[in-house]
């Protein structure tokens, strides 16, 4: 003790930790940690480890224990039981550190210092009486008490202990067993059961309970049995319990008042810290119990009867047994339980992973003959073993443990269910009908709320609902089969009966006459009830969740659960923290019951008129938890998602385009219960499966609101791409930045849906809202754009509107919508309902102005993208574009008049506030002018002053400007002018209505027809619903036509009283000009082709007017030269389509008058026409001279010059090896091609440019555009004409051929060809277009007459007419010498098997003179060539003219200058020639075979490939035109001469055998070596045709697999 410190330096003073011990005293509660109890601990362990001095703990320990002043008692505090128990933790600590043993020195002086401050503490407290010794023997172990010399020996003190224990727990009572048995068990059983049924009967004549008047008797009956026979207790007490469980209905209060007075619980009641009298438990009792369910399992083999185990659940009630004594000798136990739930999970398991296979699993496999055997089920045979009588069966155990739950259920004893449930985790999920009871009293629970909560008249209504169904089932019981509808009385007496089954409380049998009613009446007295909002989380869903989600089994509770949920939404106000409250309710209970509903629609109908009153925020995150985080909580829920996984698959296999309405009932069933799970499977089916999104759409009209709400969230899910926790999202884009397949399948599906089953689209506009807000949102455009296709009908046609739609576009409604009518039945406009429901969801926070706007900002986005390609950047700017267009069409379309003003503001809010360009604003406010217009189309014209439609808004204009002093070069008027007026406006296309009302009128007079095929193909009802839609259409028409001419004469008139003060300025022509290009026709002519086509229509408009100050040639000349690079370098392919649409209607109309002087003298001068004039001052804006205006002679100059420019822009566009430049020329080439090129020079230096490109460029997309130019081009090639004749001058003469003198016998060829050569000197003087064209079109097929077609065509030709010659390549080989070259060649016999077919055919077609036989035959002969090339190059030379014409002309000009000038007369010399050959001769010559047939195979080969370069040059008598047959023809004639020659007679054939005789004998030759020859050569021929064929038949072939690869 010495050892022991009296005072610490840092130790709190006594006084203080007194008063703070006070404080901290009014926080104390008891069985739960505080600030008080944690202080008495940290004291005791703070003096324990040597921290704080021993005296001044005892001191302080003293002070609170003995408590003089009374404070610490006020608040119930047992402070010495505290200290003593802090003091027990240490000498277990002690204890625990003893046992070690240990042997380090600082342990052992660790173990010594603790053991003295232990026992300081404790023989301190004993000395200042704040402990007894009593306290310390009872508490401390025997080693503290001999440390601190309270006990003298350890040893003794156990060995007196074991003793008294045993004398206490194992001391034997001796009864008199004999006596016992026989009278006084048989006494007591006889007093006790006379004395509580002796009862007075009630008023109803039932039994009432005994009265607990009589418990001192029983008490003193009991005691003297006890007494007097010297009965066991025990056994007594067993006896009491017998009473009570076959009592219990009825005298339940009796026996536990009995029992809770009886010995064997008052010596077991103590005083609680309340100061109140508790009872302990009984263990005697519970073992009792006990040894009756060993009774019931093992010697009765029975089920225990349910009033037992309601017994236990009273007496654990009543605290009277511990549930911990009891329900060891319940089965099942641990071990038992834990195996069951073990089988339950593995059972779970295998049938959430495992597939069913269907039918086809009950089949074996395919056996070794192809056939499949059904497989038997096999039946186990039953053993000797198992067969045993009925009576020897063993019975099932019956579950104790769940009995014991539901009757503690039933008596509202929650605190020892919760206990049970704890324990056993998987009971309810293995034994789900326990949750019948839970739910019973959740419905008492919820009751006050539902009271307080619920709105009076929903209560009336409920009730009277209830009335009704109670007066039917009276109606239902007292009906008989003579009386069907009985009288309903006004009250029927009922039995009143105790049950035992709590479910039946108040349940009533109408056909008994009875009304049943629990038999404790006390079950709902401890009961926590929900009366505020908070008690539904706090005290309702505890208890709910007992059940798991199996809230579906209670639909009334539901109901009501519903009911007051409403009530409290309806009531936010009164109740502001309800909100969440009401959302745990959902998330927790409705929504799984509605999962588990097993396809209820009420319950689906009943949760959803709660959820509708939610917000989207609100019911989208209750659908994510549901969908994500509800189906993986527990095996119950997983195994839910599987079946309907499964389900749904199998729905999904058999849906076909004629099956689809059933399939959809199928998936309308399962979406009542599991949405989210369905529509995942759907939607993922559809993005795989494209072909399935309009099937699956309208399988969708089965669906109730709460399943379309459902997938309005789940689609906004899949547009994200996301694919579940944990997985990376889907791309949107493909490689080449379109969209990728999946989100067009679901943009499709979206689309059709929305339109096919009138959803809201809220879904859809709230995420493109949400989306478009980021600048990587062009990939969701696709969405957009189905979803205002399919609802609106408005299709994206780009660049694919015809001149017919664009005129359309600026008439009436009727027509339009003619001319736009979508091709697809999928894309025709939605029905009106639907459009309404789309207008509401528009308005619906302004959402449709804000996409709009947002689409704007996104092309700004775009625009300011830094690091892509030029490519990339104009495709989005272009799908941005289109989308533009396409959604302001469909806001154009559903708001009209006064509601479009609504949707979007003013041009002045718009600038100033959106921050939108002029432009931009001016094109949303058009629609709310011409609105103004329509209604004020009557409004005067004053003289002076703005009409009235655009005054107002012309006042905004000059401070909106971004420039404003532009208004100097043209006023506001102008450009209010410009930018609101429309094609309908200013240009009346009365062609086209009547067009349209004469195919209207014959649809009519076809369906009156009856002879017509209209009518005769379709039903009667198809032809009279036509007929009255086209005649509804043609009164429209006469209608709108009128109306329209009266529209734009009134416009007109107002833009006439006007024009003169649009210009003011007349010496700022090219200033104006450029403004204008800049602020009106550039932005507008790139927003639409409609207003391209506006931008060409108000120019010449403006012409016609000879608007004041304005100069139409300078605009023209702006338009046409200056600004058509900027197509090119500035503007994406979509804005390059349309603004070369206007830029082509200019030129077109230029081209127009080029070809017409009167009509340019007309339109461009007319009757005081200025906008042509040349010199422009003050007073050009009046009458101008005619010499001062643009003649048709200049006006021709200067349209070429607009073409050289043009083609000089589109030529460096196509060389500037830019994919944008190069895709934007042949974008304005297709545009132009009916005008442009108009001149030869600039279209051939064009084509040879884009040949180049299909041929050399690497970069497929360009040499496909190249390539298609070039075949669309050749149809316009015809029209080019030269220069001089595009100016209107003569063509010069062209030099004459250089050809030396030609034998007699070439007189009349020569005179031909002399005559074909100077023809087009002949005629170029003729000023006039076509014949110019004329000429260039035969000097054209003059001069290709020397292109060949191939490289082999070439060297053929080159060959056969001398053109190897080093003197000159312009110049030809005199005629004189090729006859002494070719005498000199060799002959090779196998050419002429090659050409003797060809030869043959040639000759019998031939019909001239014989004459000049010897020369025609000398002159046609060509020099000796490989015989293997002979026929090649022919061939080929048909296949590559026939394949790529155009492409080896180019490659001729270029590497053969001297082909253009010089005609070949060695050509032209055999022509004529062969043509004069005779029958006789030819005749010889098959003789001659050494001689002749050679050289007629040479010209035959050198004629095929000179006409196919150029099959038309030749005069229509010649010999070539035949001489250029096809193979098969010059086949098929052979075959027909050798037909005719085996048909001549007898005589005819002796005279030709002696005509042969003599050729035979000239040619010195056998006769039977020639007829030999001649069948092999026959032979030959035949077979080379068909290796011809073979070989034709092949290169097609490769041809074919050439172009499909590239």
């Amino acid at each position: 003790m010495s050892s022991i410190p009296e005072v610490f330096e840092n130790e709190i003073t006594f006084e203080e930790e007194l008063e703070q011990a006070k404080i901290d005293a009014a926080d104390y509660k008891l069985c739960k940690s505080g600030v008080f109890r944690n202080n008495i601990s940290n004291a005791c362990y703070e003096a324990y480890e040597g921290i704080r001095s021993v005296p001044g703990f005892i001191k302080i320990a003293t002070a609170i224990i003995k408590d003089e002043e009374g404070y610490f008692s006020q608040f119930d505090i047992s402070a010495r039981l505290l200290f003593i128990n802090s003091l027990k933790s240490q000498d277990i600590d002690l204890e625990i550190l003893r046992d070690e043993n240990p042997t380090d020195p600082l342990k052992k002086e660790m173990l010594k210092k603790r053991t003295e401050c232990l026992t300081s503490m404790i023989s301190g407290l004993v000395e200042t009486n704040a402990i007894s010794i009593g306290d310390c023997k009872m508490h401390f172990s025997s080693q503290l008490l001999k440390d601190a010399n309270i006990i003298p020996n350890k040893i003794l003190f156990d060995r007196r202990l074991v003793r008294l224990n045993t004398a206490m727990l194992y001391k034997q009572h001796k009864f008199n067993l004999t006596r016992e048995d026989s009278e006084g068990y048989a006494g007591l059983i006889n007093d006790l059961t006379y004395s509580s049924i002796d009862n007075e009967r009630d008023s109803k004549g039932k039994l009432s309970p005994t009265p607990l008047e009589r418990i001192p008797e029983f008490l003193t009956t009991i005691s003297s049995h006890i007494g007097v026979f010297h009965l066991d207790p025990n056994r007594v007490l067993d006896i009491l319990l017998d009473f009570f469980i076959k009592q219990l209905t009825v005298n339940y209060t009796f026996w536990i008042a009995l029992i809770k007075s009886s010995g064997w619980i008052q010596k077991l009641t103590y005083t609680d810290y309340n100061g109140e009298q508790s009872n302990n438990p009984s263990a005697i009792m519970a073992q009792l119990i006990g040894f009756r369910f060993y009774n019931y399992h093992n010697e009765e083999k029975e089920c225990p009867p349910k009033e037992l185990y309601l017994a236990i659940a009273i007496l654990l009630k009543n605290g009277l047994i511990l549930l911990g004594d009891i329900l060891p000798h319940m089965y099942p136990y641990d071990d038992d339980f834990d195996n069951e739930t073990k089988e339950y999970c593995i059972k779970m398991n295998k049938e959430i992973t495992t597939n069913s296979g269907g039918k086809l699993a009950t089949y074996g496999a395919l056996g070794e003959e192809g056939s499949t055997q059904k497989t038997k089920r096999v039946v186990p045979e039953p053993s000797a073993d198992l067969e045993t009588s009925e009576g020897n069966k063993k019975q099932p155990q019956p579950n104790d443990v769940v009995e014991l739950v539901k009757a503690l259920f039933s008596v509202g004893d929650l605190k020892h269910a919760f206990i049970i449930l704890a324990n056993y985790d998987k009971l309810v999920d293995i034994y789900p009908h326990l949750a019948y009871d839970i739910y019973r009293l959740c419905r008492f629970i919820l009751h006050p709320a539902y009271e307080a909560f619920v709105p009076e008249k929903t209560k009336n209504l409920y009730a009277h609902f209830a009335q009704c169904a109670e007066q039917s089932q009276i109606k239902v019981s007292l009906s008989t089969q003579d009386n069907p509808n009985p009288k309903i009385p006004s009250q029927i007496k009922l039995k009143r009966v105790l049950v035992t089954d709590a479910l039946l409380d108040d349940v009533q049998d109408l056909e008994k006459k009875e009304r049943y009613v629990f038999f404790y009446r006390e079950w709902a007295e401890d009961l926590e009830l929900c009366e505020v909002p908070q008690h539904l989380t706090t005290r309702f869903m505890p208890l709910m969740r007992l059940a798991g989600y199996r809230a579906y089994l209670a639909t009334d509770l539901i109901q009501k659960l519903i009911l007051v949920v409403s009530g409290l939404l309806e009531r936010v106000a009164e109740f502001p923290d309800s909100r969440l409250h009401c959302l745990n309710m959902i998330r927790e209970f409705l929504l799984p019951a509605v999962s588990f509903s097993n396809g209820n629609p009420g319950t689906m109908a009943s949760v959803w008129e709660i959820l509708c009153r939610l917000t989207y925020q609100e019911r989208y995150s209750l659908y994510g938890e549901w969908n994500t985080d509800f189906f993986k909580k527990n095996l119950e829920t997983k195994l839910l998602k599987a079946r309907v996984d499964r389900a749904v698959k199998s729905v999904m296999r058999r849906v076909s385009k004629n099956d689809v309405r059933r399939c959809g009932r199928d998936l309308g069933k399962l979406a009542h219960s599991n949405p989210t799970i369905v529509f995942n499977i759907v939607l993922d089916q559809v993005q795989s499966f494209d072909n399935m999104a309009p099937l699956m759409a309208d399988a969708c009209r089965y669906l109730g609101d709460f399943s379309y709400d459902v997938i309005g969230y789940l689609l906004a899910e899949k547009w994200t791409g996301f694919q579940g926790a944990g997985k990376t999202r889907k791309e949107k884009e493909k490689d080449d930045g379109m969209p990728a397949v999946w989100l067009r399948a679901l943009a499709v599906f979206s689309g059709m849906l929305f339109k096919k089953q009138d959803i809201d689209a809220t879904p859809l506009l709230r995420y493109l809202a949400y989306r478009l807000r980021y600048d990587d949102s062009v990939a969701d455009l696709i969405l957009l754009n189905e979803f205002v296709t399919k609802m609106g009908g408005v299709e994206i046609l780009a660049s694919a509107c015809t001149n017919d739609q664009i005129i359309a576009a600026g008439c009436s409604d009727s027509l339009k919508s003619e001319a736009f009518l979508p091709i697809s039945m999928d894309n025709r406009r939605a029905s009106r309902r639907v459009l309404n429901r789309l207008k509401e969801s528009l308005r619906r926070n302004n959402v449709g102005f804000e996409i709009l706007v947002l689409l704007y900002r996104l092309e700004e986005a775009c625009t300011a993208e830094i690091g892509i390609p030029a490519s990339d950047r104009c495709s989005k700017l272009d799908r941005v574009h289109q989308t533009q267009l396409q959604y302001f069409e469909l806001l154009t379309s559903l708001f009209e008049g006064e509601e479009f003003s609504q949707l979007i503001p003013d041009v002045d809010i718009l600038v100033n506030e959106y921050n939108i360009p002029l432009n931009i604003a001016m094109n949303f406010n058009r629609p709310k002018t011409q609105f103004a217009i329509k209604t004020n189309i009557d409004a005067p014209i004053v003289e002076g002053e703005v009409w009235a439609p655009f005054k107002n808004f012309t006042e905004k204009i000059p401070s909106l400007l971004p420039d404003p002093s532009v208004i100097q070069d043209f006023s506001a008027e102008f450009y209010v002018i410009f930018w609101q007026l429309g094609l309908y406006d200013i240009y009346c296309p009365v062609k086209h209505y009547e067009t349209a009302m004469a195919r209207h009128t014959e649809m009519i007079r076809q369906c009156q027809d009856t002879r017509s095929s209209f009518y005769q193909s379709n039903r009667p009802s198809v032809v009279s619903k036509t007929e009255r839609q086209a005649q509804a259409s043609l009164e429209i028409l006469r209608e709108d036509l009128p109306r329209h001419k009266a529209h734009v004469e009134k416009v007109v008139s107002v833009l006439k009283s006007s024009e003169h003060r649009w210009f003011p300025s007349p010496l700022k022509r090219q200033a104006l000009i450029s403004n204008i290009l800049q602020y009106c026709l550039l932005p507008r002519s790139r927003q639409s082709e409609i207003d391209a086509a506006f931008c060409f229509e108000f120019i010449m408009l403006m012409h016609q007017m000879s608007a004041k100050n304005f100069s139409s040639l300078t605009l023209f000349d702006k338009v046409l030269s200056d600004n058509l690079p900027a197509s090119f370098i500035a503007f994406s392919e979509y804005e390059t389509t349309i603004h070369s649409r206007f830029i082509f209607k200019t030129l077109q109309k230029m081209g127009t008058w080029h070809h017409d002087e009167k009509l340019y003298l007309k339109e461009a001068h007319g009757d005081g026409l200025i906008g042509f004039q040349k010199n422009w001052n003050a007073q050009s804006s009046q009458v101008v001279a005619k010499e001062d205006l643009l003649s048709f002679s200049d006006f021709q100059r200067v349209l070429h010059k607009w073409h050289f420019k043009a083609c000089t822009a589109i030529e460096q566009a196509l060389k500037s090896n830019e994919a944008h430049l190069i895709k934007n020329a042949f974008l304005v080439l297709r545009q132009f091609m009916p005008c442009f090129p108009a001149v030869t020079d600039h279209g051939n230096g064009i084509i040879k440019i884009v040949k180049r490109l299909s041929e050399k460029e690497d970069r497929g997309n360009i040499k496909v555009l190249a390539r298609s130019y070039i075949g669309l081009i050749a149809k316009y090639k015809s029209t080019w004409i030269s220069k001089n004749a595009f100016l209107g001058l003569k063509e010069p003469t062209p030099p004459a051929p250089l050809v030396e003198a030609a034998p007699p016998s070439e007189n009349n060829n020569s005179s031909s060809n002399d005559k074909d050569n100077n023809q087009p000197s002949s005629t170029a003087s003729n000023a006039s277009t076509g014949s110019t064209n004329g000429n260039s079109r035969r000097r054209r097929e003059n001069e290709t007459t020397s292109k060949p077609s191939s490289p082999a065509r070439r060297e053929g030709s080159n060959k056969g007419s001398g053109a190897t010659s080093p003197v000159s390549s312009e110049r030809k080989r005199p005629r004189e010498s090729e006859p002494a070259r070719i005498e000199k060649t060799p002959r090779i016999d196998e050419s002429a098997t090659t050409a003797r077919h060809r030869t043959n055919a040639a000759a019998s077609t031939s019909k001239t003179s014989p004459r000049d036989t010897k020369e025609s035959n000398s002159r046609i002969s060509t020099p000796t060539r490989d015989p293997i090339r002979i026929r090649d190059p022919a061939r080929e030379a048909i296949r590559e003219a026939v394949r790529d014409t155009a492409r080896e002309s180019v490659r001729t000009d270029k590497e053969n200058p001297a082909a253009r000038t010089n005609v070949p007369t060695s050509r032209a010399t055999t022509e004529v020639s062969s043509s004069r050959t005779d029958d006789r001769v030819i005749r010889s010559n098959r003789t001659n075979v050494a001689t002749t047939t050679e050289s007629n195979s040479t010209r035959h080969t050198e004629d095929r490939s000179n006409r196919t370069a150029v099959p038309h040059s030749s005069p229509p008598s010649s010999t070539s035109g035949r001489g250029a047959k096809r193979p098969l023809d010059v086949e098929r004639e052979r075959d027909r001469e050798r037909q005719e020659k085996r048909s001549r007679d007898m005589r005819d054939e002796r005279t030709r055998d002696d005509r042969r005789d003599d050729r035979v004998r000239d040619t010195r030759r056998d006769d039977r070596r020639m007829d030999e020859r001649r069948m092999d050569e026959r032979k030959i021929d035949e077979r080379r045709m068909d290796d011809r064929r073979v070989d034709d038949r092949r290169d097609r072939e490769r041809d074919y697999r050439g172009r499909r690869r590239r």
